[in-house]
């Protein structure tokens, strides 16, 4: 995901020396940058009184204007925020510092102006507007009564320019529809017939979400909530978009980049329909929520969570069951090999580190942990604790501890012990004892294209041919490799399954009883 910085609200605190000041400051992060409105205290000093240099780069003009403001100097901060501006026309995120710095000057109108262009470009937080203390000043009036009363109008309209530019980025020929639960308009490049199955896989995740997890996105206000655009491109659509927004990093030797959501644009870009969109989308769900709570969350709790619901199963009731998985799989080697983190370790890594350094291990480790909470019955617990904790302890910790209502090394080795004990999940390096004797391209983002049926075997059987893309096993979407995998390990060698396939524009059922791998060639991945 593109781990962009949503705006914080912080506390009023005070200290024995130092006058209580304003600072702007801004989360580490490696999605989009932007200095964003929290109080601090911090000495009066501190700031530099310089006059504006305007051959200066926009992070260091972007810089002084936070130190400016720190200082009390609203002045000298508005002074930057206007040339920030002038260099940056479409930054919602400048325009409403403008607009806190000339309200805190008590220049309303000017103010009103830089706050009312900022929602234009984009900004969409009607709780930060609520809550942030550099607004103040603007808040009571009739003309914030009015601004309140026509939030579901700008909601709208903001959603409808974000979609219409996302069309015009990748092409008039995809089908779009509009989900009022999920408040998210899609615009698809990939076949209706499965873009419908993974939209139900969807709603079967985000429902089990708003009502174990996200309960305040059921009580916002009617219209409030911004709206978010979610494009899901042909396969070189993506490729396209990949290169121009990543570059090399969208093809790196330790990951690829599959998805991405973007919190300042509400733009989420996905590759496939399986994993990687329920991430996503629970990830503008979680961004959603924290927004409401004035929070933000750790990072650790983030990509957790959005991990967890990436690999499950359905009960009887069509509820999702979470499961082991790939990463649960790495998770345990590292265990193995006496380098799985502890829950206090987790839980305090900075943020920029967690993504930035061995994100793969990382988001492996703290979806086990998400998992363990949820193997014990305490996940739902453990949210509602942190997002009640989050003003003592951002980490999370204090909510784990809360939650189990124990010690820390009872809780850790609690832990272990549930690790050592997870099954490992079939994938890649462990292939399930069944098997369909197929080779497949998994570069296609709705499934596996069928690249050769084995001579005998179970698929050719069934009656896959080359170009089929198989979509699901009994039901369950297969739209990788390690999904298909997990999803073959459910069942042994001589069992009968429904394969769904796209064939061209025809969705077909073709029955198939599984073969033992043992007798039949392993699946070949082109370039693995």
């Amino acid at each position: 995901m593109n781990f962009s910085t949503p705006w914080t609200i912080g506390r009023v605190a005070t200290m024995a020396a130092g006058a209580l000041v304003l600072t702007l400051s801004a989360p580490a992060s490696r999605g989009a940058s932007a200095a964003y409105a929290a109080l601090h205290v911090v000495p009066a000093e501190a700031a530099p009184r310089t006059p504006l240099d305007r051959t200066k780069s926009d992070e260091d003009i972007e810089a002084e204007a936070a130190a400016l403001a720190a200082s009390g100097d609203f002045a000298g901060a508005a002074i930057r925020y206007r040339e920030l501006t002038k260099r940056r026309p479409d930054s919602f995120v400048a325009w409403y510092n403008l607009a806190c710095a000339l309200a805190q000057l008590e220049h309303p109108d000017e103010a009103w102006g830089a706050l009312e262009r900022s929602i234009e470009l984009g900004m969409n937080d009607l709780t930060h507007l609520r809550l942030d203390p550099h607004i103040e000043p603007l808040r009571g009036g009739e003309r914030f009564a009015d601004l309140e009363a026509r939030w579901p109008e700008i909601m709208e309209r903001q959603a409808e320019v974000r979609f219409a530019r996302a069309i015009e980025r990748f092409g008039r020929g995809y089908h779009t529809q509009r989900d009022d639960l999920l408040r998210v308009r899609f615009a698809v490049g990939q076949p209706r017939q499965t873009f419908d199955m993974a939209h139900e896989e969807l709603h079967i995740v985000s429902r089990w979400a708003m009502e174990h997890l996200f309960a305040n996105l059921a009580d916002a206000e009617d219209g409030t909530v911004p709206w978010v655009t979610v494009v899901i491109p042909t396969d070189a659509d993506f490729a396209s978009w990949a290169r121009e927004r990543h570059g090399d990093a969208a093809r790196g030797p330790t990951q690829q980049i599959a998805g991405t959501y973007d919190h300042d644009r509400k733009e989420l870009v996905c590759k496939d329909l399986g994993s990687t969109l329920r991430h996503e989308v629970f990830h503008a769900l979680h961004y959603r929520s924290q927004s409401l709570h004035a929070q933000r969350h750790a990072a650790w709790v983030l990509e957790g969570l959005a991990a967890l619901v990436e690999d499950f199963d359905l009960d009887y009731q069509g509820t999702p069951v979470f499961v082991p998985s790939w990463r649960t799989n790495a998770a345990r080697r590292a265990f193995r090999g006496g380098r799985l983190k502890t829950i206090e370790q987790l839980t305090s890594m900075p943020d920029h580190i967690f993504v930035g350094q061995s994100p793969l291990l990382h988001y492996a480790e703290a979806r086990t942990l998400m998992l363990y909470m949820y193997a014990a019955g305490r996940l739902a617990e453990f949210y509602r604790n942190y997002v009640d904790t989050w003003e003592e302890d951002r980490t999370g910790l204090a909510a784990i501890l809360r939650t189990f209502d124990a010690t820390l090394p009872q809780i850790e080795a609690s832990y272990r012990r549930w690790v050592q004990s997870l099954p490992t999940a079939p994938e890649q390096m462990h292939p399930p004892a069944a098997t369909l004797g197929i080779d497949v391209d998994p570069e296609r983002g709705e499934g596996l294209a069928v690249i050769r049926t084995v001579r005998g075997s179970p698929g050719r059987r069934a009656g896959l041919r080359p170009r089929d893309v198989l979509v699901a096993v009994n039901g369950q979407g297969t739209r990788d490799i390690n999904e298909l995998y997990r999803v073959l390990g459910r069942y042994t060698p001589g069992n009968l399954v429904v394969l769904t396939v796209r064939r061209g524009r025809e969705i077909l059922e073709l029955n198939a009883r599984l073969g033992r791998s043992s007798d039949y060639e392993q699946i070949v991945v082109p370039g693995g």
